[in-house]
């Protein structure tokens, strides 16, 4: 198969970049800002330090962006060992695969926590983990194009239900919950504490350092990347600012997943759903999926190029077992979010600061590649 004959459009790219963002964590990361890091979080400047975290991330998507037009025919897989050398290359590669991984077990641990806690709480949790593990491991890698047509085909179904059922919760949002905008007796430890959750919470945005090679202009990589980031991120940021403003931050810290109470409160007219809430969830599913199967692609389609095998069906086969093994490991959902939350903290040196560190190699090295 040639890679290059997959023809990936910036819209394309957008459309993963979102649905791949507004994914699992969009339950929990306005509790996570607020104060749910142990460290008191940013309180009621969470829209200020859900903005901050969103810049710095933001700042890592484009030196993602600008090493792809640099090396428009070869991933971060491959042109790191072109800018630090094959070693390094090779390990910062094996961290990434590690990274996102491990990251989709405990991704699918959290559905599984949210699953049995909102929608079928008699159910064993290895159940719905076993689901979308396997789930995930039995999707094609193969084509790139599969991938972007996935989520493309499940944007709509993420995107829709959350504007129908969340937004209008705008008009119980309480002015006084998001003052002061620097937050109540503010520390500079808890207002970057919040502010880091939005990175750790959006580093799915990895995805199109593993794409820029198979779109069809490698060189509008940073169109459709930027587009799709922003708006994924606004999203995040609205539903995070709608939370602290109806609930206010001490409500706030006593919830697990501020954005499905936010859903509870909404009322339909003529009632023409017992519980709107449960829409929410089934949107949030689709939305989990194409979350994880993010997590997946980078990591299986990365190690096939980093070892040069492309019997991605065998990977997928053996990720199966990692991620559902990973996904069994916390004790319960307070150990999940300490997890995640370490994990993810590990993350941002893979997804951002080590990829700045490849860009200013490569521009003091004039390092390029082939078609730059």
């Amino acid at each position: 198969m040639d890679k290059y004959r997959e023809h990936l459009t910036p819209i394309q790219v957008a459309c993963i970049m979102i649905s791949g963002l507004v994914g699992i964590s969009i339950l929990a990361v306005p509790r996570e800002i607020a104060g749910g890091t142990g460290l008191g979080g940013a309180g009621s400047a969470t829209p200020l330090a859900s903005l901050l975290g969103s810049s710095v991330t933001f700042i890592g998507l484009l030196a993602l962006l600008y090493l792809g037009k640099r090396f428009p025919k070869q991933t971060v897989i491959s042109y790191a060992n072109t800018v630090i050398g094959k070693p390094l290359g090779r390990v910062y590669s094996f961290l990434v695969i590690v990274f996102f991984i491990g990251l989709a077990g405990l991704e699918i641990r959290q559905f599984g926590e949210v699953i049995v806690g909102a929608l079928l709480p008699r159910t064993p949790i290895q159940i719905p983990i076993f689901f979308m593990a396997l789930l995930c491991a039995v999707t094609g890698f193969q084509r790139v194009a599969t991938f972007a047509y996935l989520h493309f085909f499940y944007l709509p179904l993420i995107l829709i239900p959350m504007v129908i059922i969340v937004f209008p919760a705008f008009q119980d949002l309480e002015i006084y919950h998001l003052t002061p905008v620097l937050g109540n007796s503010p520390t500079l430890i808890g207002f970057l504490s919040g502010s880091l959750i939005m990175p750790q919470a959006l580093t799915s945005f990895f995805v199109v350092a593993m794409l820029i090679p198979f779109m069809k202009d490698p060189k509008k990589c940073v169109k459709g990347g930027t587009w799709g980031f922003w708006i994924g991120t606004i999203i995040i940021m609205v539903v995070t600012t709608i939370c602290i403003g109806v609930f206010g931050e001490k409500e706030i810290r006593q919830m697990f997943w501020p954005t499905l109470n936010l859903g509870r409160m909404v009322h339909v007219p003529a009632e023409i759903f017992a519980r709107i809430d449960s829409v929410l969830v089934i949107s949030w599913i689709y939305a989990t999926f194409t979350t994880i199967l993010t997590y997946y692609f980078i990591a299986i389609r990365g190690t096939g190029e980093l070892f040069h095998f492309h019997k991605y069906k065998v990977m997928s086969a053996l990720s199966f077992f990692i991620t559902f093994f990973v996904a069994m490991w916390p004790d319960d959902i307070y150990e999940v979010y300490n997890f995640i939350l370490s994990w993810t903290l590990f993350g941002i040196l893979v997804t951002i600061v080590i990829p700045l560190f490849l860009l200013f190699i490569a521009i003091i090295r004039k390092k390029r590649g082939e078609g730059a």
